[in-house]
């Protein structure tokens, strides 16, 4: 299967009055052909692991086609320099937030990747190192709570970046954050308060005000208190 071919097959789950709508979204639709997500990874799963026809996908102009990369590309074959190749031509959030999910995180080199990425210029790839650190929190089980803790200096860093895209990730990064177990709530609660809260009771930062009352939200202290208790 070439590129090509699996455009025009994919062409034919189009659905222009989606695509007309992913301006509204804010995703770019020029270059789209308007399939759903769900249609979309359906569609890619036969052709999981398939690391060429996902490199030659990611170099078209579709839209789609870019994004089924994220679900094709094998895991275990995605080294540090793919994976930034891949993140250097990420241009909307939708593509940044499914490469982050479905592969970046799950890399064996994945903690590494907020590092390295956040403090790139470029908005969406600013947005990857960010994104990143909210997916290594919902998809690496096994790491220790603790090891979590860093990131939020990383956050502290770059969270003066006002950009749209930048500022929604820094709030999800906190959030997923504070949401992982209820000592890292408390942690991220605690970060919140000592670096961004004014006198006002306000935040200094729009991403730390969003975190902190979802953080802080009565249900979401009993739920992750039910959580603790369970575990």
């Amino acid at each position: 299967m070439t590129a090509e071919q699996f455009i025009d097959d994919l062409s034919a789950l189009a659905d222009e009055a989606h695509r007309l709508k992913l301006n509204h979204f804010g995703v770019p639709n020029a270059k789209a052909l308007g399939v759903r997500m769900p249609d979309l990874r359906d569609f890619a799963k036969s052709f999981k692991g398939d690391a060429s026809l996902a490199v030659d996908l990611f170099a078209s102009n579709c839209h789609e086609a870019k994004m089924a990369a994220a679900f094709i590309y094998p895991l275990k074959a995605l080294t540090p320099e793919q994976a930034d190749q891949f993140m250097d031509g990420l241009y909307s959030w939708d593509l940044v937030d499914q490469f982050c999910s479905s592969l970046f995180a799950k890399t064996s080199f994945a903690s590494e990747l907020p590092y390295l990425w956040t403090p790139l210029p470029g908005e969406f790839q600013r947005r990857s190192g960010i994104v990143t650190i909210a997916c290594l929190s919902m998809k690496q089980k096994n790491m220790p709570d603790a090891a979590f803790l860093p990131y939020l200096s990383l956050i502290k860093e770059y969270i003066d970046d006002d950009r749209n895209f930048v500022k929604k990730a820094h709030s999800w990064a906190l959030r997923t954050l504070g949401k992982r177990s209820l000592w890292l709530n408390e942690q991220v609660l605690k970060y919140l308060v000592e670096n961004w809260q004014l006198e006002s009771g306000r935040f200094e930062y729009w991403a730390a005000g969003d975190a902190y009352r979802e953080l802080s939200d009565p249900k979401m202290q009993v739920r992750l208190r039910a959580k603790t208790s369970k575990a």
